[in-house]
Formats: structure tokens, C-alpha cells, sequence
């Protein structure tokens, strides 16, 4: 008790101690903030794929190569990327749909066609996938116009974003019920198809790379990227199409992909259409997998049950695959997402770097500070230990009097660092750049602070003391008391 007397009356006594305390607070109130952002932003970049694309989980196929929801992640030259397959996905949806740890599962085809209506070209991915069940699997995406397609309507979906793309290219005005010129390109054959556009939609957040998507029924898109058939169904096209096959048939593929800005050919996806090889590999206790269209899927996008971790479930799910040998992985939102998640995520890591060297340089002065004030004491230290004051007594000491210091600090930085929150939460900061909305996951800064942001804080203060308390301490044991009482004469 005396020894914290002791330190506590030393520390009033000095002008120097307010000074730190304030720096100190400051640096940690920082701390609590950013991190309080960080952990906002954070879980709305993920609501913004995992409730608009990407699912909590995905089920894909094994590869040897990057691969996202789009298909390969990585250049291809030379030829066109070929996606693989769920094999045996009878057996895998079946576990997958049955799992406690998911919620609801929506099978996938995924593939890269143009769009075509009124003479105008647009490159867009397309999800095959069941309408409802897939708006019902995406919180994110809200129906503008319409309603989803049937299982039995050769029709697809458009986000508003590209409605208004394609209106705005030739002032037209496309609307639901209308029908929509698709062509898609796979090896050295293309195929034409028609849908109909059954509804529009909105995401809760704009995404370039999402704006790009078009939901597909997959009965229409399985021929379209070759799944069954690489002839030219003439019977779906009415006479006011006869335009595209005689532009096709004059000018081959390239006069279709001609005026896409953003569609590149290495880009383009192709889909296996070995039936053999897909049966021989499907191959599951002897017994291989009848192989049929209803079979052939890229993905199974899944939500998770409520109260369950997205991480554990899909430890679980690979440790299953695993053990029965299936060809497939389980993976997270970000992974799904592929490249469009990982810039976001690089962004995030320099903001964060840029931060730590902000802090990191704050606290070496606080550092500096402390042990400059504690050398200063030395000779009090000495003259202390030519009365009697032990070894121990004075290590205490020390300790104790950087520990009020710091805890003080870290207190009122950790009540600084909350009210700012507060403030940045209501002052409702929006934004209109593409790449900050996508950065901070929404176009309104969310702030929000949890338990472990406080003990970060506290925790980051408990340990400037220690590093501020070895050194000084150090050097005043050191001192011999003889030359301290010598010094103060």
C-alpha cells in the first residue's frame, strides 16, 4: 500500500504525467475507433456479397486453377477456360440440403454470353438458377418489376442497372415481358437462344461487378454455353430476330463481341460436355452417377442456419467431402467472390498498415516519454535506496506509477474512442464513390464497437507499461546509490 502511496503522490507531482495521459488517451481512442470502423465496414462488405452473390458458403468443384462464381480467376491464353463440374452432385446436394448447418441451398450454372436487344451488344455473366429460390436465398436482392421465372419459362432476370445501361445505349425502352436476344460462344461454335425478361431487380448495395450478372433459368442456359447441344435452335427466334443469325452467319463471332467494351476473350467460359468422361468420373462405390442435365451444376450456393458459423460449417462440410472422396471444396463468401472481394480486401490491408504506422509512431513517442521521465528520476531513485529502499520496493515503484499512468489512459481513451464513435454513427457520412461504397461495404460509414475494440485498447495500454517500465527501471537499479547522494549534493 505504501509503494502505491508512493507512486501515486509522484505522479501528482508532476506536470509531465497530464502530458502523457492525454497522449496516451488520444492514441488508444484512435484505436477504438478505427477498429470500431473496420469491424462495421467489414461485416457490411460481407452482407454485400453474401447477401446479393456469394451465399455464406459455396460448394464447388476441386481445380487447378483460381476459381470464383465467374469461373477461372486466372489469364488464359491459348484457349478458353474450361469450368468443372459437381460430381457426383446428387449425392453432394443431398448432404449439403440435409446439413443442419445450412439454412437453404440453391444450385448453380454459371457462363458468359451477350445479351442482345435492339441491335446492341452487352456481355454479362449468367447464374443458372431456380428464380425463386434464389431470391428467396439473397436478402440483398429486391424484385423492382415482374416476378421471378418458373422452372418451365425460358426466361431471365436484369438488375436495373443494366436495364438502364441497355436503355440508355439506344434510347429504348426494354420492359419486362419483353424478348431478349442471348448468344453464347463455346469452342469454335457459338449458339443463339431467346428469353424472356421476367423481372427487374434491385441490391441493397451497387457493385460494378454484380451489375453485370443476369439470372438465367438454367434449361436456357445449359444449351447456350453448350451443355447438350451446339446447334442453332432457329425455332426460338421470331422473325424480328432473324437479324442476329444473319450478322452471325456474315461476320462470324467476332462482329457479336465486336462492340462489348467489357467482354474480353479470355474471359470467355466453356462447360464439359464429355458425357463419358463425366461418368467415369462420377464414379461413387462402383456405381456411376446417372448423367443427366438436372445433374449438371458448377456450385451450390448456401446460406447458413441461423446461430451457425459460416467458418465451422465449412470446416465440417471439407472434413466430409474428405472422407467420401468427393471432388469438391467448401468455401467462404470471400473466396466465391474471387477477385472482386480480394482488391476490396488489399484496399483494406494498406488502410490498415497506413493506421498502424500512424498509432505505432504515436505510442514510441508516449515510449520515449515515459522512460525519459523516469530517468530524470534516477537520482531520487538512488538516494532512495541509500536509506534502505530494497531492490523489489523500488521495481514496484516503478511498475506501479506507469500502470496508473497507462490504465488512466487507456480508460479515457476507450470513453474518447466511444463517443467519437457515437458521433460518426449519427452524423450519417455517406458516400458517392464507387470504390469507397465498395471499400466500406455501403454508402454510409458504420461505426460499430464491441466488446473486444474496449479490451484492444486496455490491453494495448497494459503493454506500453511493461515496455515503458523495463527500460527506466533498469537503469535505476543500476544506479549506485553512493553516486546518487554524490549527485544530489
Amino acid at each position: 500500500m505504501f509503494t502505491l502511496n508512493f507512486a501515486f503522490k509522484n505522479i501528482i507531482s508532476r506536470k509531465s504525467s497530464l502530458v502523457i495521459i492525454l497522449f496516451i488517451a488520444f492514441s488508444i481512442a484512435v484505436l477504438v475507433m478505427a477498429n470500431a470502423v473496420f469491424d462495421g465496414t467489414k461485416s457490411g462488405i460481407e452482407k454485400t456479397f453474401s447477401q446479393n452473390f456469394t451465399g455464406d458458403i459455396v460448394i464447388r468443384p476441386k481445380a487447378q486453377f483460381p476459381m470464383s462464381l465467374f469461373g477461372d480467376e486466372t489469364p488464359v491464353t491459348g484457349g478458353l477456360s474450361e469450368l468443372p463440374q459437381l460430381i457426383p452432385y446428387s449425392d453432394i446436394y443431398s448432404y449439403v440440403s440435409q446439413s443442419e448447418s445450412v439454412k437453404q441451398a440453391v444450385p448453380q450454372i454459371t457462363g458468359q454470353a451477350v445479351l442482345r436487344f435492339d441491335d446492341s451488344n452487352f456481355a454479362a455473366y449468367f447464374f443458372g438458377v431456380a428464380g425463386q429460390e434464389y431470391v428467396n436465398l439473397m436478402p440483398g436482392i429486391r424484385i423492382l418489376q415482374g416476378q421471378p421465372y418458373s422452372s418451365d419459362e425460358n426466361a431471365l432476370m436484369i438488375s436495373d442497372v443494366m436495364l438502364k445501361k441497355i436503355n440508355d445505349e439506344k434510347g429504348v425502352l426494354l420492359k419486362v415481358g419483353d424478348q431478349i436476344q442471348l448468344a453464347g460462344f463455346t469452342g469454335s461454335s457459338y449458339t443463339l437462344r431467346a428469353a424472356t425478361l421476367s423481372a427487374v431487380y434491385e441490391y441493397a448495395v451497387k457493385n460494378d461487378l454484380q451489375d453485370k450478372i443476369v439470372l438465367i433459368n438454367p434449361s436456357v442456359l445449359r444449351p447456350l454455353i453448350g451443355l447438350n447441344s451446339t446447334e442453332i435452335d432457329t425455332s426460338l427466334f421470331t422473325q424480328d430476330n432473324s437479324g442476329l443469325l444473319e450478322n452471325l452467319d456474315q461476320g462470324g463471332i467476332d462482329d457479336l463481341f465486336g462492340d462489348c467494351e467489357d467482354f474480353e476473350a479470355e474471359d470467355s467460359l466453356a462447360v464439359q460436355d464429355d458425357w463419358q468422361a463425366q461418368e467415369a468420373a462420377a464414379r461413387q462405390d462402383g456405381q456411376p452417377e446417372q448423367v443427366s442435365e438436372e445433374t449438371i451444376w458448377n456450385y451450390i450456393v448456401c446460406s447458413a442456419a441461423p446461430g451457425v458459423s459460416a467458418k465451422a460449417a465449412i470446416r465440417k462440410m471439407n472434413k466430409e467431402f474428405a472422407k467420401r472422396e468427393w471432388p469438391c471444396q467448401a468455401v467462404d463468401w470471400r473466396a466465391a467472390a474471387g477477385m472482386s472481394a480480394q482488391y476490396i480486401y488489399w484496399m483494406r490491408l494498406i488502410f490498415n498498415i497506413g493506421l498502424i504506422i500512424i498509432i505505432g509512431t504515436g505510442f514510441i513517442i508516449v515510449n520515449n516519454t515515459l522512460v525519459i521521465a523516469a530517468l530524470d528520476r534516477s537520482k531520487e531513485t538512488g538516494a532512495l535506496r541509500a536509506i534502505g529502499a530494497g531492490r523489489r520496493f523500488v521495481a514496484f515503484e516503478y511498475l506501479a506509477e506507469t500502470l496508473m499512468l497507462t490504465i488512466t489512459a487507456g480508460i479515457l481513451g476507450c470513453v474518447l474512442g466511444v463517443i467519437g464513435n457515437s458521433f460518426l454513427s449519427n452524423g450519417s457520412i455517406h458516400f458517392s464513390n464507387t470504390y469507397l461504397v465498395q471499400l466500406f461495404g455501403g454508402d454510409t460509414l458504420r461505426a460499430v464497437v464491441r466488446l473486444p475494440n474496449i479490451l484492444s485498447g486496455m490491453a494495448l495500454s497494459l503493454i506500453l507499461a511493461f515496455v515503458a517500465w523495463i527500460y527506466p527501471v533498469k537503469i535505476a537499479l543500476n544506479t549506485s546509490p553512493v553516486a546518487a547522494m554524490e549527485a544530489v549534493r
